[in-house]
């Protein structure tokens, strides 16, 4: 289920011959939340799979608990001035491979959203808030014998990937399924072939990976202390997840968050919440540099007393979201294409109702790049 006692983050840790490794991993206690430790063993469902030829993981649990940060390596990848972008074309993609697939929403999520761990060896390296491409198996089906064309998915963790040594790199998918209007019944025909052939994917199975590719939703670090205004609906909540670990979870020497990271998150219900545990222990952690706030459509009512979407959220703090953006805040919204023309209406109405121009307002921000917009 999404949001259980305690938060796990799949760690893919090479073992090869080294048996004191996997000795030390199996002696190591269970740590709960409660416990207030962080701990950096390898303990907790270990389960040995070999995902390509010479090398061996242990993909196990980390127990996420107390504030201490994470290392990470190689340092290196903070070097770079510029993002790196389109490493692997369309004709020439690089073959990663599935380290873990795991359903991450509960029994009454409406669909199914998991997460997926993805092995590149540190050589498709990325930013925070980029996408890589998947091309998946099989021929386009408009396009016989040419390969089926190039799905984005926004990278769902920091450049050291989950396992935090910067060889994997981390997808939330959300399975694509048709339903026919007049029986009610699911057409197989017409369902995803990029998300249920990842869902469906098991670890060692090889996956065409392109990019990275993206600028628009780039973290902004030159300034470490200011607000970042984050706006998801469902899997658009993925780049958070990364901006996130960066501030909250891992020891970057050469990025230390003092600022307000501010999520606002839209779902359907309680069960469909997408790393709601490591969302809240940041709350927990850190609560004068982190806001979460959510919009469950089927559990929640705005003040009309209509479903609560996030734009009504959003509307809920208007007032204080406009003055944080006169301040300088970055403001980002992610998810499906259809969430931005209610988040615009909103944005527009209370403009008008505090005497402001949006029109002008939104020319500001976007001429300050503080508005920064990827949507599907």
């Amino acid at each position: 289920m999404a949001h259980s006692a305690v938060s796990q983050v799949y760690v893919s840790v090479p073992v090869g011959s080294d048996s004191s490794i996997r000795r030390s991993a199996f002696k190591t206690p269970y740590v709960s939340f409660r416990d207030k430790l962080w701990t950096p063993s390898l303990a907790l469902d270990l389960k040995t799979k070999k995902v390509q030829s010479g090398r061996q993981y242990i993909v196990c649990s980390v127990q996420q608990a107390a504030k201490q940060k994470v290392a990470v390596s190689p340092l290196v990848l903070e070097d770079a001035k510029e993002p790196p972008l389109n490493l692997y074309k369309p004709k020439e993609p690089y073959t990663a491979t599935i380290v873990s697939v795991e359903r991450i929403v509960g029994p009454k999520a409406p669909g199914e959203t998991c997460h997926i761990v993805i092995d590149h060896d540190g050589t498709v390296p990325y930013w925070e808030g980029q996408s890589y491409g998947v091309i998946p198996p099989g021929e386009n089906p408009k396009k016989p014998g040419a390969p089926n064309n190039v799905r984005l998915y926004s990278i769902a963790s920091s450049r050291y990937g989950d396992s935090f040594d910067g060889k994997t790199t981390s997808l939330c998918v959300r399975r694509a399924v048709y339903y026919d209007t007049v029986t009610g019944k699911e057409d197989p025909s017409k369902k995803g072939i990029c998300s249920n052939f990842l869902c469906d994917s098991k670890p060692g199975d090889k996956v065409k990976i392109t990019g990275p590719s993206g600028k628009i939703m780039l973290l902004p670090e030159d300034d470490p202390n200011a607000t970042h205004i984050m706006v998801a609906t469902g899997t658009g909540v993925a780049p958070y997840r990364g901006y996130l670990r960066r501030m909250f979870m891992e020891n970057v020497p050469t990025y230390k968050f003092g600022g307000l990271a501010w999520l606002f998150l839209g779902v359907a219900n309680t069960d469909s919440l997408l790393y709601h545990d490591e969302f809240n222990k940041y709350l927990q952690d850190y609560p004068d540099n982190f806001r979460y706030d959510l919009a469950l459509s089927r559990e929640q009512k705005n003040k009309n007393g209509g479903k609560m979407y996030v734009q009504d959220k959003i509307e809920e703090y208007s007032d204080e979201i406009f003055k944080l953006l006169d301040g300088g805040a970055h403001i980002y919204f992610c998810g499906l294409k259809g969430m931005m023309p209610g988040i615009q209406e909103t944005l527009k109405r209370v403009a008008e109702e505090r005497g402001e121009s949006w029109e002008e307002k939104l020319a500001k921000l976007k001429k300050n790049k503080q508005w920064h917009v990827e949507v599907y």
